[in-house]
C-alpha cells in the first residue's frame, strides 16, 4: 500500500484526498478536492473516473457509525461502495469509522480563517473530512492510534 484513495460521501458532496505511505514509515496526506453529487450513477462514473485517473493502489471510504452502530447513511454508503467494488474488484477498499471527521474538518477551517461561503466552503469541509479519514487509517495501520 502506497497511495491511498479516501472518500467521504455525502448526499451533495464526496469528498477525496490522497495518503501516500512514505519509505521512512511515515506519510503524508493532501485534501483532493470533491465532486459534486446530482444522482448515484453521475456520482459512480466521476468517483470511476477519478480512481482511472489517479490509480490508487488502496481506497478507504468514511462510514458514519452512530455509537459504533451502523446508520441509514452507513448502509447507503455500503451499497455505493459496492457497486465501486463491482468496478475495480482488483482494488483493496477499506471503510473506516468517520464520525465526526466533518466536524471536526468544519472547525479547523473555521480556526484557519477560511471563511468562504456556500459550495466552495462545504467542498473544502468535504476535502479535509477525507482527509481526516486516510490520516486516521494509516495512523491506525503504522498502530499509531488510540488502543494499539
Amino acid at each position: 500500500m502506497n497511495r491511498v484513495l479516501g472518500l467521504d460521501i455525502g448526499e451533495r458532496r464526496i469528498g477525496f484526498a490522497f495518503g501516500n505511505v512514505l519509505s521512512v514509515g511515515s506519510s503524508m496526506v493532501v485534501p483532493g478536492g470533491f465532486l459534486l453529487v446530482e444522482n448515484e450513477a453521475q456520482a459512480l462514473k466521476q468517483v470511476k473516473e477519478l480512481i482511472e485517473e489517479e490509480g490508487p493502489d488502496t481506497l478507504v471510504i468514511g462510514v458514519p457509525l452512530v455509537d459504533g452502530a451502523e446508520s441509514r447513511q452507513s448502509e447507503k454508503i455500503r451499497k455505493f461502495a459496492a457497486q465501486i467494488r463491482a468496478q475495480f474488484p482488483e482494488l483493496p477498499m477499506h471503510f473506516w469509522d468517520e464520525s465526526l471527521t466533518s466536524y471536526s474538518a468544519g472547525k479547523a477551517l473555521v480556526s484557519a480563517e477560511l471563511k468562504h461561503s456556500g459550495q466552495a466552503k462545504k467542498g473544502r469541509v468535504d476535502a479535509l473530512a477525507a482527509s481526516l479519514i486516510v490520516q486516521s487509517f494509516l495512523d491506525a495501520r503504522r498502530g499509531y492510534a488510540a488502543g494499539f
